[in-house]
């Protein structure tokens, strides 16, 4: 039998891909075949297509590590899940699994159930952007309604999803966006302050947000220099998790002004916790228990036609979106 899915047979990013029909996968021990309904979007997914990501990708290759839809068939050994459950994927680092296709195998210690809370936008939406943002501010820092803490690149995914694990804690977030046009949705989003830091001094509107005391936790994805630019407002023993490196691989970390602060900087990344069995099925039940009260819901911004799914990926270098990028299997 046969599938239809995304490939790509060269590093060259977007450029790359390809919508191509390919043998429909057969599921080994410990796997599920699932009847993929829609899959999500992520600026790992580009890294992956550039050769710049954590995995490195054995050609030629599928991607993609979200996705929600039934199961199909089981291997042996899988427990706790059946055929017509209906489920998500979870991030991973293993390369064999791509799941932006009609149909893929997925290891069976990497899904979760779909709450019937969510539509399956939403639930494709949820696992990558909700766990990104849980380790490092609900299990390091443990975040707490007394805390500042600064999300720059705020509309995106990621940041929207450490907006709503911060808020549901109580937490005061100071947000950021390039410019003003996003301001509006990153404050129905829930963030108590909007720093558009083309037009504002960043450094100046955290120290008066906090009344000079600064962030204790900065989420940053930009990396780069741009730790410049809020080094002065961090407050005492801040963490500083750098997840992404939207300036470049390097960070510029000015080491006197990181002492006088006694602030850590922390090069994190999502995979370092999901590989372990008890971490990653914390962060599941975590936010599954919120979810069931109606809480961390995720925000879709768009959603494509399968056949429309390069374009969904050319959508998301252009950076207009807020939320999450989403493609719908259900025609072609």
């Amino acid at each position: 039998m046969k599938t239809t899915a995304l490939q790509f047979h060269e590093t060259n990013g977007v450029d790359s891909l390809r919508i191509e029909e390919i043998d429909r996968p057969k599921p080994g021990p410990d796997e599920v075949l699932i009847d993929i309904k829609a899959f999500a979007l992520n600026r790992a997914d580009i890294l992956y297509l550039e050769d710049n990501h954590y995995s490195v990708a054995s050609l030629p290759s599928g991607l993609g590590s979200e996705a929600a839809g039934v199961i199909e068939e089981v291997g042996a050994g899988v427990q706790g899940f059946k055929v017509g459950d209906r489920v998500c994927t979870l991030p991973h680092a293993n390369t064999k699994y791509g799941v932006h296709a009609q149909h893929a195998i997925f290891s069976a210690d990497y899904i979760a159930h779909w709450s019937d809370r969510l539509s399956k936008e939403e639930a494709t939406s949820t696992w990558m952007e909700m766990l990104t943002a849980y380790y490092p501010l609900i299990e390091t820092a443990k975040l707490t309604s007394t805390d500042f803490v600064l999300i720059p690149a705020a509309s995106s995914s990621a940041g929207l999803g450490a907006i709503a694990l911060a808020k549901d804690v109580g937490a005061t977030v100071i947000a950021t966006t390039r410019t003003s046009k996003k301001a509006a949705e990153i404050f129905a989003s829930g963030a108590d302050y909007v720093v558009a830091t083309d037009e504002e001094d960043l450094t100046a509107r955290i120290l008066e947000a906090t009344g000079g005391a600064g962030v204790r936790v900065v989420y940053d994805p930009i990396g780069g220099d741009f730790v410049d630019e809020y080094v002065e407002a961090l407050g005492e023993n801040a963490l500083v998790f750098i997840y992404g490196v939207l300036r470049g691989m390097h960070a510029h970390v000015d080491i006197v002004k990181m002492v006088r602060k006694a602030a850590t900087v922390i090069p994190y990344s999502l995979f370092n916790h999901m590989r372990h069995d008890d971490q990653r099925a914390r962060g599941v039940n975590y936010v599954l228990e919120r979810q069931e009260k109606g809480l961390l819901i995720p925000k879709v911004d768009r959603v494509f036609r399968f056949d429309k799914a390069i374009d969904a990926y050319r959508y998301m270098l252009e950076g207009n979106q807020v939320g999450k990028i989403v493609v719908s299997t259900d025609e072609l």
